[in-house]
C-alpha cells in the first residue's frame, strides 16, 4: 500500500494534545472509494510536535487499533483478527520523529460476513497505557465509483454549478467558522450544521460539511485540499459534502526526515 497509490493523501488530519505532549495524527487509505469485495489498505500515523520527546509505554506487541463503524456500530476491529505477543513493548518519539502502523480491511465483518454498499466510518488510535492520544477518523465509500476528482476553484463550483454536480476537488485556505465577511456564498452562515466550516481562495468562500480537520481558533489560513460532493440549499448556495481532506500544515519544529503526514 506505499506511494503512488496514495492520490488523496489524507482523508483525516486532525491535531491533538494529550497530557501536554502536542502530537499530529493522520489516517489514510489509497482512495475514497471501492468496489464490493476489495481490499481496503490503511496507513495510521502519529508524530511529535512537541519540542521534547514522548515516550509511550504498551502492555503487549499492540500499540494501536483501528475499527470500523457502520450505522452506529462497530462492524470490524482490527485487534480481533491479530494475534499479538504478550511482552511489554514501548515506543519513544522524539520532537519531529512520526510512526506509522498499516492495516488492512477485507470488507468482512468481525464473524466473516461480506459488508454491504455504504459510507463507513473509519476510526484509530494508539494504545498506551497512559496519555493516549484521542481518535483519529475517516470515512471510505463501498460499493460506489471513485469520485471523480475534479480541480475547480471556489467561484467555477460556484457559478458552474449545474454544469459540474459532482465530487470535485478544491485547494483552498482553511477558515474555520469565519469566512470573508463579503462573501456572497457564505454572507447566511453555514447551510447544515453550525459545526459547518469555510474555506477560502482568491475567487470566493465555500462552507464545508463534514468532520473539522483543524483548529479554528489556531489553524486559520493553512493550506487545505478537500474533495468532496457539491450540493446547492434551496436559496442557491453552494456547498461541500466532505469524502476526505489533505492538510497542508506548516511544521512548528524542524521537520522530520521521513514525508509528512
Amino acid at each position: 500500500m506505499r506511494t503512488a497509490v496514495f492520490v488523496i493523501a489524507i482523508l483525516s488530519l486532525e491535531v491533538v494534545c494529550a497530557a501536554q505532549q502536542n502530537v499530529m495524527q493522520g489516517l489514510r487509505c489509497d482512495k475514497p472509494s471501492y468496489g464490493l469485495g476489495e481490499t481496503i489498505n490503511f496507513e495510521y500515523a502519529i508524530r511529535n510536535d512537541d519540542n521534547k520527546a514522548i515516550n509511550y509505554s504498551f502492555t503487549s506487541g499492540k500499540q494501536f487499533d483501528l475499527w470500523v463503524m457502520f450505522d452506529g456500530r462497530e462492524c470490524f476491529r482490527l485487534s480481533k483478527h491479530i494475534f499479538y505477543s504478550q511482552a511489554l513493548t514501548s515506543l519513544t518519539l522524539r520532537p519531529g520523529q512520526m510512526q506509522t502502523y498499516c492495516a488492512v480491511w477485507n470488507q468482512k465483518d468481525n464473524s466473516g460476513k461480506q459488508m454491504g454498499p455504504g459510507t463507513y466510518t473509519v476510526n484509530a488510535q494508539l494504545t498506551p497505557t497512559e496519555n493516549q492520544p484521542t481518535i483519529t477518523s475517516t470515512r471510505v465509500q463501498i460499493g460506489a465509483k471513485s469520485a471523480a476528482l475534479v480541480p475547480v476553484t471556489i467561484k467555477q463550483a460556484t457559478t458552474d454549478f449545474e454544469a459540474i454536480k459532482g465530487s470535485v476537488m478544491i485547494s483552498a485556505r482553511y477558515r474555520g467558522f469565519r469566512p470573508n465577511a463579503s462573501d456572497s456564498n457564505t454572507k447566511n452562515g453555514p447551510p447544515v450544521t453550525s459545526s459547518d466550516w469555510a474555506i477560502c481562495d482568491d475567487t470566493g468562500c465555500m462552507y464545508v460539511t463534514g468532520q473539522n480537520p483543524l483548529d479554528a481558533s489556531k489553524d486559520r489560513d493553512t493550506p487545505i485540499t478537500v474533495y468532496g460532493k457539491l450540493k446547492k440549499t434551496s436559496t442557491g448556495q453552494v456547498y461541500m459534502v466532505l469524502q476526505s481532506v489533505s492538510v497542508n500544515k506548516k511544521p512548528t519544529s524542524k521537520p522530520p526526515s521521513q514525508p509528512s503526514i
